[in-house]
């Protein structure tokens, strides 16, 4: 699926109703979200999280805290945020990340920013887990106020 924002508040409009998308179908969804600086990834994130019927204030681009969690009665959001992570540290905070999975009792949605640190044998794991899908979602920008998103689904 392919989308083009022209604002901020399209972005989130766009991310609310991928999320929505899929969280009717899967019980646990993994976003991988790849793009430069500024590409529209936590923007999204945002969107996603108001999808989910939480207040976009509560994500943030984190500088230190690298992992936020929200949830409600329904859903449990990740938001991770690998920018500041070497890569070679990002496949134990996924397997600790994902000691969090409860399929009993919500929904679960995990939003990686800089998903290329993931390494092929992590998304393998995550490809194999009951009941998930993974949508690898690229940021492009266009200009200063148009991004392009697309959606690849695994």
């Amino acid at each position: 699926m392919k989308y083009i924002a022209t604002s901020v508040e399209e972005t989130y409009k766009i991310a609310s109703e991928i999320v929505k998308k899929y969280v009717k179908k899967y019980n646990i969804v993994f976003f991988l979200l790849y793009g430069n600086l500024g590409s529209g990834k936590t923007e999204f994130v945002k969107g996603v999280a108001e999808g989910l019927g939480f207040n976009k204030k509560q994500i943030k681009s984190p500088t230190f805290v690298y992992v936020t969690e929200v949830f409600n009665k329904k859903y449990k959001l990740f938001h991770i945020d690998f920018y500041r992570i070497e890569k070679k540290f990002v496949s134990d905070i996924v397997h600790d990340l994902l000691e969090n999975i409860d399929l009993e009792r919500k929904k679960m949605v995990f939003c990686f920013e800089w998903a290329d640190k993931i390494s092929y044998k992590t998304k393998l794991l995550l490809a194999n887990i009951t009941h998930a899908v993974i949508a690898e979602i690229k940021f492009k920008m266009v200009s200063s106020t148009e991004r392009k998103i697309v959606v690849y689904e695994k």
